[in-house]
């Protein structure tokens, strides 16, 4: 077994509740790890960071940073570059499963396909008045359901997208009953609070 011990910066971020974050104060543990290789007199420092925010947390761990700190790295780069890299570490996705947008969308499209609007595009073509007003009615059963899968184990939601889509209708379930991530843009304003209070700590570096 063998032990050592490393230098972390623990960083405390408050005052979040306002626009734009709307967050609980962040905690940011930053650990840098030295150089880990050198080729021709560029270095390629490695780190780790770990975030923390009401009880979640999130990390992750650069090997290749060119000659920058953790901070430096965070600061530089994009918010939607950190949260990719962090959101791998607890499979977070930017889009979940929504019943209620398939729900929307179908009705959406049952009006348009009434109205003449792009019918071409989908198996139910022109829709009748009856027609448009059943399916409208029908997409009420989607917003209950929570995964592509359960729609698939229930007939009152086959009968409402075979009449609109067809009978390959997963295909379009892709298409349309995806919505942001609630979670995923959590994290992105938490990222966000990070990267400027890191930014705004680099600043006050650089004038001292």
């Amino acid at each position: 077994m063998k032990i050592e011990s490393t230098t972390v910066t623990k960083l405390l971020i408050t005052d979040l509740m306002g626009e734009p974050y709307k967050l609980d104060p962040v905690t940011v543990f930053i650990e840098d790890l030295g150089v880990r290789a050198e080729n021709e007199g560029r270095k390629s420092r490695q780190g780790k960071i770990t975030i923390e925010c009401y009880g979640e947390s999130w990390a992750t761990y650069w090997g290749s940073m060119g000659d920058r700190t953790v901070a430096q790295f965070v600061a530089d780069e994009s918010v939607d570059y950190v949260v990719c890299c962090l959101r791998r570490g607890v499979g977070l996705e930017p889009t979940v499963f929504s019943g209620e947008a398939l729900a929307k969308a179908v009705r959406k499209i049952a009006v348009g396909c009434r109205r003449g609007r792009e019918a071409w595009r989908y198996e139910c073509g022109h829709l009748d008045q009856d027609e448009a007003r059943r399916i409208y009615d029908d997409a009420e059963c989607l917003q209950q359901f929570e995964s592509p899968e359960s729609l698939m184990h229930s007939r009152e939601a086959d009968e409402v997208l075979t009449a609109l889509f067809g009978s390959e209708w997963h295909y379009a379930v892709s298409d349309h009953a995806f919505a942001p991530n609630p979670r995923y843009e959590y994290l992105t304003r938490v990222v966000s609070a990070v990267r400027d209070a890191l930014q705004g700590l680099e600043q006050k570096q650089e004038a001292a």
